[in-house]
């Protein structure tokens, strides 16, 4: 599944591939008014059929409210979307008698500002000024003990590292949840800017400025295109699977 459109001010693309268990967890969305991005990666331990479902629930619901007809500012459209995805995902739990969560990115472009939240893993990148900064970041589960003092930031990733990739989960945040913490920031945005969004899949084996920098290069289908290949062949050579891989790329014209 890909994307690619422009308008006056922008160019954006969003492809996805499925990983090795042939079920694709990931989904993305991209407004008919090129104005709301996001991307959604349904938990693994939601199962096959849980991971599915909660990526397509977060576009349904995006689909089925309109930024454009809302009436609200991007902040509190992205607040109002983000708690009705929650709410629906926290209902269908219910209904299945299992959690079925995954993490999420929402942005929305009014103009000449970005604004965006992210709950879990999968991030957000804007390249401005010849500066990468991963914005709205929220806090994994547990962080809070290093702001306490009751152990160091070295010590909390030494344990995570040393935990099975499926414990590792346990540290991070998904939706549903009861009272979410996420972030909503707002950044400005001009010519030559890029804004990248993407599932870990891909994070956690090419980074973001190589993404940039091949945009830069080649243009961005063929940068996003590049680098979710790339991505799909280092985790197939390091551990002889891939997980599903999704991304999204803005690049604002110049």
């Amino acid at each position: 599944m890909d994307n690619k459109s422009s308008n006056s001010k922008f160019t954006c693309y969003g492809s996805s591939l499925t990983g090795s268990t042939g079920i694709n967890g990931d989904a993305f969305y991209i407004s008919f008014d090129k104005r709301v991005f996001l991307l959604a990666d349904g938990a693994s331990g939601a199962g096959k059929e849980g991971k599915v479902l909660m990526s397509a629930t977060c576009v349904d619901t995006a689909k089925g409210f309109e930024y454009a007809t809302s009436g609200l500012n991007s902040k509190a459209y992205i607040d109002t979307l983000f708690h009705k995805i929650n709410q629906r995902l926290i209902n269908l739990s219910h209904q299945n008698k299992t959690v079925v969560s995954g993490t999420i990115i929402i942005a929305v472009i009014n103009n000449n500002t970005v604004t965006v939240t992210t709950y879990g893993d999968s991030p957000a990148y804007l390249y401005k000024d010849n500066t990468i900064i991963r914005v709205a970041k929220n806090k994994k589960r547990y962080e809070n003990l290093i702001g306490q003092g009751f152990i160091t930031k070295e010590q909390y990733d030494g344990y995570t590292k040393q935990m099975h990739e499926r414990m590792q989960s346990c540290f991070d945040l998904f939706l549903p949840a009861i009272a979410p913490n996420n972030e909503i920031a707002e950044y400005t945005v001009s010519a030559g800017d890029m804004f990248f969004i993407c599932s870990d899949g891909l994070s956690n084996w090419v980074p973001a400025g190589e993404v940039f920098e091949n945009v830069s290069k080649i243009g961005v289908q063929q940068a996003v295109d590049k680098s979710i290949l790339k991505a799909r062949d280092l985790s197939l050579k390091s551990i002889n699977k891939f997980d599903d891989i999704t991304a999204v790329t803005i690049c604002w014209n110049k």
